[in-house]
């Protein structure tokens, strides 16, 4: 997966440069299975995306603590979401949130030729994933947990919590709005 020139992601850091938008991923929720190295073979939808925009490197980091989701990304969205923190005063309680719980577990991965990604120890690890992964998108990234954490804890909190907040109704479209 090479962008223009066969550098990887040239291609889609060329189109954030000219016009400021990140890679959006299509909807895709996917069953995965951690090989005995640690790799994973990310969904066929997936891998084709990556390589339309000439990607083969992602940054994947603990988005919640330990025993939670590891989030991917591109190497440009993190790149911008980290400067919008890097030139936060070193004091401030988001700048040194940002670094502790995201900062601190950021590595780059790389998609190999066969549409693998190997997951660092260290992460599988901090993260408890072990064989069985659910996997997500949501926008500019993606998210793998375990399967059996995601059923049984993490989905039935978030749905909780976005019920408290706004309503499962909120997800319909308005009365005589688009949708």
């Amino acid at each position: 997966m090479r962008g223009a020139g066969g550098a990887p992601g040239v291609v889609l850091a060329a189109a954030i440069a000219q016009t400021g938008e990140a890679m959006q991923f299509s909807a895709l929720n996917a069953e995965l299975t951690l090989d005995p190295k640690g790799r994973v073979m990310l969904p066929r939808q997936l891998r084709d995306e990556l390589e339309r925009e000439g990607m083969n490197r992602l940054v994947a980091f603990a988005n919640a603590g330990p025993k939670s989701g590891l989030a991917f990304t591109t190497v440009p969205a993190f790149d911008r979401m980290s400067r919008e923190h890097q030139d936060a005063d070193p004091m401030s309680p988001r700048a040194r949130l940002f670094a502790l719980a995201v900062r601190s577990t950021a590595q780059v991965v790389t998609v190999d030729n066969v549409g693998r990604v190997l997951i660092p120890k260290e992460l599988r690890d901090l993260l408890g994933l072990e064989r069985g992964l659910y996997l997500f998108t949501s926008g500019s990234w993606f998210e793998v947990w375990d399967h059996e954490r995601w059923a049984q804890q993490a989905y039935p909190q978030a749905a909780a919590l976005w019920d408290e907040l706004y309503g499962f109704g909120s997800l319909r479209p308005a009365a005589g709005g688009e949708g």
